[in-house]
């Protein structure tokens, strides 16, 4: 993944939702088998994918690179069954994408970790002691991603999970229940109760 464009386009689901035409268009042009519609889709979403896949792999780059091309190539192969009026386009992905990395996820046994890429993007969580202040040079950064590695072994995967795609990936609370197969709700007490576990661990590990 390292030579791959993809791996440098850091851009959220988010961001890569664009325009609310920009995306008709793109689902046209997908359900016209328009080949640049495919190179859209990928640079759109492949990045945020592949990030997402990684978080979830222990960091695997090759299995998260596998996840993201299977995701996208499922994704052209059954535009057909996407409709918009169930879920964006970023939540029906990423719906592909986590079915893919349960799949790897039942053939490794691994620790679970967070790739400096997910790490980085953690450190932005605001409700979560000093991290905004974590920013400032490269020791500051180091510490960070050791208070980021020491929440992932806090919290289950699930919590982990629903931090990532809520902060790390930008995703709304009802994107991620329809991910995660669970209420709105559920996943607002899961980030609270994820939140505040994470800030506790902060907290003790600076003693």
């Amino acid at each position: 993944m390292k030579d791959s464009p993809l791996a440098s386009a850091q851009v959220t689901p988010t961001q890569a939702n664009g325009g609310h035409s920009a995306i008709e268009d793109l689902l046209r042009g997908l359900r016209q088998s328009d080949r640049l519609a495919h190179a859209e889709l990928c640079a759109r979403f492949g990045a945020a994918l592949f990030g997402y896949a990684a978080a979830r792999l222990g960091g695997d780059e090759e299995r998260a690179e596998e996840v993201m091309v299977r995701t996208l190539v499922d994704a052209i192969r059954n535009i057909g069954l996407y409709n918009p009026a169930r879920s964006s386009l970023a939540a029906w992905l990423y719906g592909i994408a986590r079915r893919h990395i349960q799949t790897q996820r039942r053939q490794q046994s691994r620790r679970k970790t967070v790739p400096p890429s997910a790490r980085v993007s953690l450190e932005s969580m605001g409700e979560i002691a000093d991290i905004d202040d974590l920013e400032n040079g490269v020791a500051a950064r180091l510490e960070a991603r050791r208070k980021v590695a020491r929440i992932a072994t806090l919290l289950s995967d699930l919590e982990m999970e629903v931090l990532l795609l809520r902060y790390a990936d930008g995703l709304s609370v009802k994107e991620v229940a329809g991910i995660v197969g669970r209420s709105e709700k559920a996943v607002d007490s899961l980030l609270h109760r994820a939140k505040q576990r994470a800030q506790k661990g902060v907290t003790e590990s600076a003693e």
